[in-house]
This record gives C-alpha cells, structure tokens and sequence, in this order.
C-alpha cells in the first residue's frame, strides 16, 4: 500500500502549481502581448536555472563548486549578449 504524502509535500506542490504554473503563464502572455518581443522574453527560461541554484546554496546550505559558478557565469552572460543584441537589432529597425 502506497503512503500518503505529508502536508509539507502538498503544500509546496500547491505552491508550485498556483505560483508557478498560474501566475508565471499569465504573466508570460500577458508580457507577449502587450510589452516584450518573444526573444527576449524567453531569456527567462535560462536565468531560472541559476536563480534556483542560489537559492540552494542561500536556503538548503547546498555545495556550489567551481564547475557550477563557471557554468552559472557562461549562463548569464549567454543571456546577458542575447538580450544586449535583441536590443540593438530593436533599435535598427
């Protein structure tokens, strides 16, 4: 027989599905269809990734090594290029 989860489990699922799920989908469309070009909305998907990980290190007291911290860098400034040229690619039209 399979147990039941906690109440701590359900709570942050409901937590992941109204914030998560809800929110975060209405704010992306609302966002592509009133304000942002698709391109530079969709940069969010790549910082979410290292915004998650400091968080584990500043909430749960998780390792981050170098691998990590170089990976997060490549990141960010991948992101940091992408948008500086969505921007000036904006400006030339």
């Amino acid at each position: 027989m399979a147990a039941l989860p906690s109440l701590t489990s359900g709570l942050a699922l409901a937590y992941l599905v109204v914030f998560g799920s809800l929110i975060g989908f209405s704010a992306y469309v609302f966002l592509l269809n009133a304000w942002v070009r698709p391109a530079l909305l969709t940069s969010y998907a790549y910082v979410n990734p290292v915004v998650a990980v400091l968080l584990g290190r500043v909430v749960a007291d998780e390792q981050l090594g170098l691998p990590g911290v170089v990976g997060m860098a490549i990141v960010v400034l991948s992101v940091v290029l992408s948008v500086v040229l969505v921007v000036r690619s904006a400006g030339r039209r």
